[in-house]
């Protein structure tokens, strides 16, 4: 017999019937219903989260402007900004030429 070999099989510990009666029960009854919503620990921190979130965006927008107002007021041509159109279900997009 080499070294380090084991003679027997290591056994899991046997769970107790009250336990393996709750654990069944559990999955047996399946998702519960109702949106899970985990309470924050901090809501003050949350809140300057959101407040820093939309001056961000905020921030970003105004600066958006402030380049397109610059851009066409030294561009010969009017700047245009292309947005990407919106997908409607079921329904195929068919490209627009310009004439």
């Amino acid at each position: 017999m080499a070294q380090g070999q084991r003679k027997f099989q290591a056994r899991k510990p046997a769970k107790s019937k009250a336990a393996a009666k709750a654990a069944a029960s559990e999955r047996s009854r399946g998702p519960r219903k109702g949106g899970r919503v985990i309470a924050p620990k901090k809501a003050r921190v949350v809140q300057q989260q959101q407040i820093r979130k939309d001056l961000e965006i905020a921030i970003r927008k105004n600066i958006e402007h402030e380049v397109v107002m610059k851009a066409n007021s030294h561009l010969p041509k009017k700047l245009s900004l292309l947005k990407a159109p919106l997908k409607k279900k079921g329904a195929t997009a068919t490209p627009k030429t310009a004439s």
